[in-house]
C-alpha cells in the first residue's frame, strides 16, 4: 500500500515528515530529540500527556535515522567503490552536518556493514508499547522495518508450553523443546525463514504477531527475534534493557544504537528492582529437597532411569550424579552459613559486600560462579520439562538462587571495582520472621509474601538503593544516546541526581491547553469547615472522613461525567468506604454518580473499568465516580480523556509507609551517602517527598489528554499548600494552582469553570451505550392501544416490558435492577425469589435504557402480537428507601425534577380480580430493589457475579450453610466490610433459617 505524502518541516536542520503543522511545544520537543541524536548526548524530556509526545518522538527519531542510514551507505560506497572526489566529500560533509558524525564501527568494516544504527523504543508496559505502535501507523514512516519483543507468556502458541503457569518453567521447557527440535512451530519457522509472508509483515503489535504465527503455524516469539535483526526500530518493555539478565537472554544489542525510554518516570525504581532479590531459608531448603528428589528419581533405581532415557532428548539429564552431590553439598553449606548470621531483634543490616563473603563460606566464588550457574540452569530446565514428575515447584527455588548469582557475580569490570560498587550501592538486610497464620500480599514497597511455617524463617534481602548502578551498567554498553521522556518527570534535577549519569539536554514543555481548560485547586477545608489532612494522625478521625465524604459528594453534584478519586492507599480507601456506607454518604454519592472501586487484585479490573467507561458514555446517566489508589492500576496507562475524566480528586499525599523496611533502609542509605565522595544526591527527606509527589503527578495526569480536553484537579489536603510540594508538581500545572480556604468559594468557581468550558470548548465525544438488554424474569401484562407492541412511545422515557408466555426458572439479581424502583405485586409471598416470579402491572418510566438504544425489548412475529388494548401506566415512586441505613435518598431531584406519582394507583382494569394486588406488597419489593442496587454499587463486577450465583444456588438448593460461607466471602472478604449488606440479606432467607442467621451475625458481627 502506497503511503500518502505528508508535509515536511525543517527542524534542527533535518527534514521531518509530520502529519500536520506541529504546535510550538511539538517543534520544541522534536528539536531537543534531534539535538540528542546529532550530538550523541543523553536527554531528559518532559512533555505533558496530550501534547503529541509519542508522535513527535517517533517522527523526529525516524527522520534522523533515515539520514543516518544514507550516511552509512555513503561511507560504505566511499570505502569500497567510489573515489574520494568533490561530490562525495560534499555529500559526506552535508550528511555529517545534518545527522552528526558516524559512530566508530568495528575494525575493518564500515558502519553499514556493522549492521547499521537501530532505534530501541522501550516503555513500561506492553499496552503502552501498543499505543506507540498505533502512533507509528499515523506517521509518514510506515515503510520502516520494525519488531516488537515480548515474553513467552504473551507469544507462545505451543499447546504444552503455553499452559505452564510458571514463567520460569515455561522458559526452560521452551528452551528444551527448541534445542531438541521437539517444537513444531519453531522448526516450521526455521524452514520458512525466507518466506515473504514472514519477512514483509509491516507494522504489527504483539497481538497481530501472534495471529500471524497462528495463521502461518510458526512461533511468534522467535519470529519477533528474527525480525529484530533487520529492524530499524525495535519496541520492547524497558526492563528488557535495564535488567542485564533480560538484555542478554533477548539478544538485545545496545552498542551504537539509540535507546529511548518512554514513560520513564519509573525508571529509577526499575533500576533498583532489577538487581534486588529476596532469598529465604525455606528457598535454600527447597533447593536441597529438589536436588535430592532428582537424585532419587534418576539414579535411585535402574527402572526409573531406563524409563527416563526413553522420553526423548528434551528431557534427557545433562548432568552427572557427581555434580548433583556437589550441588547438594554447596546448598547445605549455604544453609549453614545463613543460620550462622548474627541477627538482632529488629533485623541486621550489612553492606553489599557481605553477600560475597556469605557465598564464599559455601565455596561459591567468582571463579566457580559460571560453572555453577550453567549446572543450575540445566537442572531447572530438566525440572521444567518433566511434567509428570513429582517436582511440585519445578525448580522455582533453584531459579531464585540462579538470579542471585547473576546479580552478585555479573561483574564486567575489575573484581575489586565491582565489590566496591556492591558496598556503595547495596545493602543486605537479614531478619527472622515469625510464623504466619495466613498469606500476606506483597505491597509496592518491597514487602514479600509469607506463608504459614512452623519455625522462624530467616530472610535475606539484597537491595540496591542506587539507580545510578543500573544506569551506569546501561552506559557500559556504549549506546549512541539515551533519551528519557515522560509526561511526568518533574522535578528533573532530582531525577538526574538519582540516576547519576550526565544528561546535558533537558526540556520541560508546557501544555497545549489554555487557562480556561484546567481548574486546579488546593482545598484545605471541607464543607463543614473541618481541616482536610490525610496524615497518619488524622486519617482515621471520623470527623475528617465525614468532611472528606461531603467534599466528594458536593463535587459530584457539580462536575459532569466521570470523576476519579485517588486515595493514598488501599487501607485508607477501605476505611473511607466503610464509614461512608455506615453514615449514608456512600448512597448519596451513588445517587448522583454510580461508584466503582478499583479491585486490589488484577481479577475483575478489566470488567470494572469497562463498566465505568460504559456508564460514563451512557447519555442516560450523569456520569460515574471511580475510586482508586495512587500508584495503582488506574493511575497509569489508562485513557480518561474527555467525559471519561472531567475531574481528579487527590485525597492526600501518598507518602510511602515510614516504618516499611525498604523505606527505612533507603532513608538510612541516603543519610550515609550525603555529600560522600563529592557527589550530590538527594537527602532522605527530599526522596521521601519526591515519592509522594511523583505519584500525585501521575494521578493528575489522567485529566487532560488532548488540546480540546478540559477538567479539574482538586487537591484535598491542606499539606498541598506547602511551597516544596508546589515546586515538585509538573511545570504545566503550577501556573494554574489556586489556594481555596473557603469551600463555598471553590464550589462557585468550579461550577462557573464547567459552565464556561461547555460554552466555549468543542462538545465532548460521547459514544452511544451498548444495548445489552435482558428480559426480566417476570411475566408482564399490559393494556395496549398500539397495533405493534414493539413501538415505544415517543413522549415517554421508557420502553414497555412485554409479556412472556412462560416464566423464567432461573434468574440473576442483575436482571431485576431494571425494575428496582417498581412496585411489584406479591400474593402472600415472603421471599425475594417468589416475589420476582409474579406478574407485574407497573412500568418504570425512569428507565431510559431502551429509548437510549433506540431498540425495543423484543421482536414480535405477527402471530405473537397481543390484542390491542388501552394502555394504562403507573409511574414508580422515585424515592428509594435504603432500610439498612435508615436513610432515604430522593432521586427525583437528581433526575431533572421528575414528578412523583401516587404508588397506590393500580394499572389493572377496574373489576378485574385477577390483576388486583394488595397495596401493602409494594414496599416489600421496593425494598428488594433498593437492596440489590446497593449491592451492585458496592461490589466490583466479578464479585457481584459471585453474589448472583450464590443467590440462585440458595433459591434452588436451599443450602443455608453453603449460602452463609459464600455470602461472608462476598461481603466481608478481600478487605471488604459490607456488614450492613450481609445483615440485610436476612429478609430474603427462608423462615427456618433466620434464627440461625441471627445467631451467626451476633457471633461474627457484634454490635
Amino acid at each position: 500500500m502506497q503511503v500518502p505524502a505528508m508535509p515536511e518541516y525543517m527542524i534542527n536542520g533535518i527534514p521531518v515528515n509530520f502529519p500536520f503543522e506541529p504546535y510550538s511545544v511539538q517543534s520544541a520537543y522534536m528539536e531537543k530529540v534531534l539535538e540528542c541524536l546529532k550530538k550523541r548526548e543523553s536527554g531528559m524530556l518532559e512533555s505533558p500527556t496530550g501534547t503529541g509526545k509519542t508522535l513527535s518522538l517517533l517522527c523526529a527519531s525516524l527522520s534522523w535515522l533515515s539520514l543516518r542510514k544514507a550516511q552509512q551507505q555513503a561511507e560504505s560506497l566511499v570505502v569500497h567503490r567510489l573515489p574520494d572526489g568533490d561530490f562525495v566529500t560534499g555529500l559526506q560533509n552535508s550528511l555529517v552536518e545534518a545527522a552528526g558524525p558516524l559512530n566508530m564501527p568495528r575494525a575493518g568494516t564500515s558502519s553499514w556493514e556493522s549492521g547499521g544504527t537501530q532505534i530501541i523504543y522501550a516503555s513500561r508496559t506492553h499496552s503502552q508499547l501498543s499505543q506507540a505502535i498505533q502512533e507509528l501507523k499515523k506517521t509518514g514512516y510506515t515503510h520502516t522495518k520494525m519488531a516488537v519483543l515480548g515474553s513467552r507468556d504473551q507469544m507462545c502458541i505451543h499447546p504444552e508450553v503455553s499452559k505452564e503457569e510458571n514463567n520460569i518453567a515455561k522458559m526452560h521447557k521452551c528452551q528444551a523443546y527448541t534445542k531438541s527440535h521437539a517444537c513444531y512451530f519453531y522448526s516450521n519457522l526455521e524452514r520458512k525463514k525466507t518466506d515473504p509472508a514472514l519477512r514483509d509483515v509491516g507494522i504489527l503489535d504483539i497481538e497481530d504477531l501472534v495471529k500471524l504465527g497462528q495463521k502461518q503455524r510458526v512461533c511468534p516469539y522467535f519470529l519477533a527475534r528474527d525480525l529484530r535483526k533487520d529492524a530499524d526500530v525495535i519496541f520492547m518493555p524497558y526492563n528488557y534493557i535495564l535488567d542485564q539478565k533480560h538484555l542478554k537472554s533477548h539478544g538485545v544489542e545496545l552498542t551504537n544504537n539509540v535507546v529511548i525510554l518512554d514513560e520513564a518516570h519509573n525508571v529509577e525504581k526499575i533500576c533498583e528492582e532489577s538487581v534486588s532479590i529476596c532469598i529465604r531459608s525455606t528457598d535454600v531448603a527447597l533447593c536441597i529437597q529438589e536436588i535430592t528428589q532428582v537424585m532419587e528419581s534418576l539414579y535411585g533405581n535402574g527402572e526409573s532411569s531406563a524409563e527416563f532415557s526413553q522420553r526423548g532428548d528434551a528431557t534427557q539429564p545433562d548432568f552427572s550424579p557427581e555434580e548433583l552431590c556437589i550441588l547438594k553439598t554447596v546448598f547445605l553449606e549455604v544453609e549453614k552459613a545463613i543460620d550462622d548470621i548474627p541477627v538482632e531483634s529488629g533485623g541486621s543490616t550489612f553492606d553489599g559486600g557481605f553477600i560475597v563473603e556469605l557465598l564464599a563460606k559455601a565455596q561459591v566464588t567468582y571463579e566457580k560462579s559460571h560453572l555453577l550457574l550453567d549446572l543450575l540452569v540445566k537442572i531447572v530446565q530438566y525440572l521444567s520439562v518433566t511434567g509428570n514428575s513429582p517436582f511440585r515447584y519445578k525448580g522455582a527455588a533453584i531459579q531464585k538462587f540462579v538470579e542471585l548469582l547473576k546479580i552478585v557475580f555479573r561483574a564486567s569490570n575489575e573484581r575489586t571495582v565491582h565489590i566496591g560498587q556492591l558496598k556503595r550501592c547495596f545493602k543486605v538486610h537479614v531478619t527472622d520472621e515469625e510464623p504466619k497464620k495466613s498469606k500476606l500480599k506483597s505491597d509496592s514497597w518491597g514487602g514479600a509474601k509469607t506463608s504459614a511455617s512452623i519455625v522462624k524463617e530467616r530472610v535475606i534481602t539484597y537491595l540496591c538503593f542506587s539507580p545510578a548502578f543500573g544506569m551506569k551498567q546501561l552506559l557500559e554498553n556504549d549506546p549512541h544516546c539515551v533519551i528519557l521522556t515522560s509526561g511526568t518527570l518533574s522535578p528533573l534535577s532530582s531525577l538526574m541526581s538519582e540516576l547519576g549519569i550526565p544528561i546535558p539536554v533537558t526540556l520541560e514543555n508546557p501544555h497545549v491547553i489554555g487557562s480556561g481548560q484546567v481548574f486546579v485547586s488546593v482545598i484545605s477545608t471541607g464543607p463543614d469547615g473541618f481541616a482536610l489532612n490525610s496524615s497518619y494522625n488524622t486519617r482515621n478521625d471520623p470527623q475528617y472522613i465525614s468532611s472528606l465524604g461531603m467534599t466528594v459528594l458536593n463535587v459530584c453534584r457539580i462536575v459532569p461525567h466521570g470523576i476519579l478519586v485517588f486515595f493514598p492507599s488501599y487501607p485508607v480507601l477501605y476505611k473511607c468506604r466503610d464509614e461512608w456506607q455506615q453514615s449514608g454518604l456512600w448512597s448519596k454519592v451513588a445517587a448522583h454518580k454510580p461508584i466503582f472501586v478499583e479491585p486490589r487484585s488484577r481479577d475483575g479490573f478489566h470488567s470494572t473499568i469497562s463498566e465505568y467507561y460504559n456508564k460514563v458514555q451512557d447519555p442516560a446517566t450523569r456520569g460515574a465516580c471511580f475510586m482508586a489508589v495512587t500508584r495503582g492500576k488506574v493511575s497509569e496507562g489508562l485513557d480518561f480523556m474527555d467525559v471519561n475524566g472531567r475531574a481528579v480528586i487527590v485525597t492526600g499525599l501518598p507518602y510511602p509507609p515510614l516504618m516499611d523496611t525498604y523505606v527505612k533502609l533507603k532513608r538510612s542509605y541516603l543519610r550515609e551517602n550525603q555529600g560522600k565522595n563529592g557527589t550530590q544526591c538527594l537527602t532522605a527527606d527530599e526522596w521521601y517527598l519526591l515519592e509522594a509527589t511523583r505519584a500525585v503527578n501521575q494521578a493528575i495526569g489522567r485529566v487532560i489528554r488532548h488540546k480540546d480536553d478540559y477538567g479539574a484537579i482538586l487537591l484535598c489536603d491542606q499539606r498541598f499548600q506547602g511551597l516544596s510540594f508546589k515546586a515538585a508538581l509538573s511545570s504545566w500545572v503550577r501556573p494554574h494552582m489556586k489556594m481555596h480556604n473557603s469551600f463555598g468559594l471553590m464550589i462557585r468557581e468550579l461550577k462557573q469553570f464547567f459552565v464556561n468550558a461547555e460554552k466555549t470548548l468543542p462538545p465532548p465525544r460521547v459514544k452511544a451505550p451498548s444495548c445489552e438488554l435482558k428480559a426480566p424474569p417476570v411475566a408482564a401484562s399490559f393494556d395496549m392501544t398500539a397495533k405493534r407492541s414493539s413501538t415505544v412511545s415517543r413522549t415517554g422515557n421508557a420502553a414497555p416490558q412485554v409479556s412472556s408466555s412462560s416464566s423464567t426458572s432461573e434468574w440473576s439479581p442483575d436482571d431485576y435492577l431494571a425494575t428496582a424502583a417498581s412496585s411489584l405485586p406479591a400474593e402472600k409471598k415472603t421471599d425475594l425469589f417468589e416475589a420476582l416470579e409474579k406478574p407485574t402491572t407497573v412500568i418504570n418510566l425512569n428507565d431510559t435504557s431502551a429509548v437510549s438504544c433506540g431498540k425495543s425489548l423484543f421482536k414480535w412475529g405477527d402471530s405473537e402480537l397481543p390484542r390491542a388494548k388501552k394502555m394504562k401506566l403507573k409511574v414508580a415512586p422515585p424515592k428509594v428507601i435504603v432500610s439498612s441505613f435508615q436513610d432515604s435518598v430522593d432521586l427525583s431531584a437528581g433526575e431533572g425534577g421528575r414528578a412523583k406519582s401516587n404508588p397506590s394507583h393500580s394499572t389493572s382494569k377496574p373489576g378485574s380480580s385477577k390483576d388486583k394486588a394488595p397495596v401493602s406488597s409494594a414496599p416489600k419489593v421496593q425494598e428488594i430493589g433498593s437492596y440489590l442496587m446497593e449491592v451492585k454499587k458496592s461490589l466490583d463486577t466479578v464479585t457481584y457475579q459471585r453474589f448472583s450465583k450464590l443467590t440462585r444456588a440458595y433459591d434452588k438448593e436451599k443450602d443455608f450453610a453453603a449460602l452463609l460461607t459464600a455470602l461472608w466471602e462476598v461481603m466481608m472478604g478481600d478487605g471488604r466490610n459490607l456488614r450492613h449488606l450481609f445483615k440485610g440479606y436476612r429478609r430474603f432467607l427462608r423462615a427456618s433459617h433466620k434464627t440461625k442467621f441471627d445467631a451467626y451475625c451476633a457471633t461474627m458481627i457484634p454490635e
